[in-house]
């Protein structure tokens, strides 16, 4: 078989431009493997106490991102300047540190255990699913409590985690640990929140102290505290006719993660 001078040209023009493309890659893959090796060297000699749960490149050249027991943090190829913020592609419009919150809180929801969480499952087809960090003795839960319904209807599950605000020994610990304790939860909580007395003891402080953990690395400011579901975080009080819509928007961007 012949082939044309212009078919083997192409070949060739196509195996060069693929080598470089590959020799390419392979310089900024082993660029990135050397500059990680001496940030971890230098902020182990500058922060010997700094644990460091990976580094990775970020779109900035010469800026790499640093993840430290769920903090994140930037820092410079020689592993000499870190800086904490924000970091924004202001082309894209896009806040890059937020999207990686977002993807840790899916990761630590994925840790809690059951029995650590009521669920109100969604009606007929599950479209989306939320996370309510929630107190029984905060006005404002009880005002979200009461919109449980219409967002189950709108086939949204509600898996909500009491996380009293105001810290061990308060009234809100007290009344989660009791209301986690007995064998009627959901009517528990609800009692809580139209200001009935709760009976029974209070078993479940150990499940309340992990909570309470929970909301520290979820970076919750006050409750209730509302987990979407791409990871992004609405603090406060949203009535269900406002909140659906952002549910809405916020699993089409789960879904392109």
């Amino acid at each position: 078989m012949k082939f044309s001078r212009s078919l083997v040209r192409a070949a060739i023009t196509a195996s060069v431009v693929g080598l470089s493309v590959q020799i390419a890659v392979q310089t900024v893959w082993a660029d990135s493997s050397a500059d990680e090796q001496v940030i971890r060297k230098n902020l182990t000699q500058y922060m010997p106490n700094l644990p460091i749960d990976s580094v990775t490149p970020t779109p900035v050249k010469g800026i790499y991102q640093v993840l430290s027991k769920g903090q994140i943090a930037y820092v410079t190829a020689d592993g000499r300047y870190l800086f904490a913020g924000n970091l924004l592609d202001l082309k894209a419009q896009a806040n890059l540190t937020a999207r990686v919150r977002s993807l840790q809180n899916l990761e630590l929801l994925k840790t809690v255990p059951a029995d650590h969480k009521m669920i109100y499952p969604a009606e007929g087809v599950k479209k989306s699913t939320i996370w309510v960090l929630t107190d029984p003795t905060c006005p404002f839960c009880e005002k979200l409590h009461g919109e449980i319904p219409a967002l189950q209807k709108a086939g949204i599950e509600v898996q909500t985690i009491l996380t009293p605000r105001d810290g061990k020994g308060s009234q809100g610990y007290v009344e989660s640990s009791q209301i986690m304790c007995g064998h009627q939860q959901k009517a528990d909580l609800s009692a809580a929140m139209a200001h009935r007395p709760l009976g029974g003891p209070a078993c479940k402080n150990a499940m309340i102290d992990a909570n309470m953990q929970l909301a520290d690395e979820l970076g919750m400011t006050g409750t209730p505290y509302i987990i979407m579901p791409d990871g992004s975080s609405v603090p406060g009080y949203r009535p269900a006719s406002a909140l659906i819509p952002e549910i809405v928007q916020a699993s089409t961007g789960s879904a392109g993660q």
